[in-house]
């Protein structure tokens, strides 16, 4: 009787979950049926052939419960920033590969998402699309051409419009050819801009999700419309020959570029500013202590805390900001100014104190400048940032 009982139980609950039988799928509920079988498949051979404890995989985490000859394998939603991270861990070298960047778009955005289509379309002329990246049921479509009068995404290009998302029913867009097939399911739509252009693209998905909430997709959406918008941007300088992209790997702990993609970040500002006079601000962050933290509660834990912090400087960022590791406990900002300066110190005070809920000894170093204030030499504000982080430390020591 429990044998069918609690099956019958599991059948309908939100977390994937199957049985193994001395290696034997035996049982699986709903939920984990309805993945698809690029993400079953890995699980059920994890599951099978390996004994580590948990396995990571496209948005979720898995945990194996073992007792005797039978396994139970459960599945968790990860958080944001375990999202966050596998979007940029996959996307940005994905960017870099080389290909259309839309469709590189599609193909990492579409599994991480779980819904059953995933487009990334790039405007074409005023009443036309040019579908280059459009991923459905864990297939990437060859690129096909569409109208834009009577597109879902219709909304998001049309005049001065400042909503960048939109969501909706399918429903709505009769006259939309791909969506015919899917009535009533749900279609969440989000434009791509760059700085002097709106409406050069858009992202959407349509069709029932499988492993990621609504919320959190129009979340992870937005964050790879920044991403693939700050991509093009960076080619369509490196085509107008101002500045080279840097070959330099990413940092492994915290995926963030390094200090040669700063400098030549750097310089490209230092010239936009003397040809534009648009104004840069650089901030020094240093991690204080870092190696009292490493002692007392362990290196893991301060490889993590490093990761957390990349992560917070990452949210707390705008869309054109860039965030670099120098190396160590050492990070930079470069952050193109408008009006007023971006609020840096008040932003970091926030984080200390987030942190310091978990490690109290955490504390930040902070060190600044702009491009206006040397006047545009980059060589000169890396030196004022640099003299002013160790007045701030032989103050902090007194």
């Amino acid at each position: 009787m429990k044998t069918k009982i609690i099956p019958a139980l599991l059948d309908t609950a939100d977390a994937p979950m199957l049985l193994i039988n001395d290696q034997v799928h035996e049982w699986s509920n709903a939920r984990f049926r309805d993945l698809p079988e690029a993400l079953r498949t890995p699980i059920l051979t994890w599951a099978q052939n390996q004994d580590t404890e948990w396995l990571e995989l496209e948005g979720y985490r898995f945990q194996r419960l073992s007792a005797k000859q039978h396994t139970a394998i459960i599945g968790y939603i990860v958080d944001r920033n375990r999202l966050q991270r596998t979007l940029l861990l996959k996307l940005l070298p994905g960017l870099q590969a080389g290909g259309d960047p839309y469709q590189n778009t599609a193909k990492v955005l579409g599994p991480l998402l779980g819904w059953k289509n995933c487009l990334v379309a790039k405007r074409k002329t005023d009443r036309s699309l040019e579908v280059l990246g459009h991923w459905q049921d864990g297939k990437l479509l060859p690129p096909a051409s569409q109208k834009l009068i009577g597109n879902a995404a219709q909304g998001l290009y049309e005049g001065e419009s400042t909503h960048i998302s939109i969501k909706a029913l399918c429903r709505e867009f009769p006259l939309d050819e791909l969506l015919s097939e899917t009535p009533s399911a749900l279609w969440i739509g989000h434009r791509i801009d760059l700085p002097e252009q709106n409406g050069v693209g858009h992202l959407c998905v349509w069709g029932q999700p499988e492993h990621v909430d609504t919320e959190a997709t129009e979340w992870l959406m937005g964050l790879a419309v920044d991403t693939l918008s700050a991509w093009l941007l960076s080619q369509h300088h490196a085509e107008n020959k101002d500045y080279e992209p840097s070959s330099e790997p990413r940092d492994q702990l915290t995926g963030l570029p390094g200090p040669k993609t700063f400098d030549l970040a750097l310089t490209h500002a230092a010239s936009t500013y003397q040809q534009t006079q648009q104004d840069f601000l650089v901030a020094l962050v240093d991690i204080d202590g870092l190696t009292h933290i490493n002692d007392q509660y362990g290196k893991l834990a301060g490889d993590k805390l490093i990761q957390r912090f990349a992560d917070e400087l990452l949210n707390m960022c705008r869309r054109r900001d860039q965030v670099f590791r120098l190396g160590g406990d050492e990070f930079l900002l470069l952050m193109p100014m408008t009006h007023t300066p971006p609020p840096v110190a008040k932003r970091l005070d926030r984080i200390s104190k987030q942190l310091q809920a978990d490690i109290p000894e955490f504390n930040l170093n902070l060190s600044m400048s702009t491009l206006s204030e040397v006047k545009g030499s980059s060589e000169e504000l890396m030196l004022t940032i640099d003299q002013r982080l160790k007045a701030n430390k032989d103050n902090h020591k007194k």
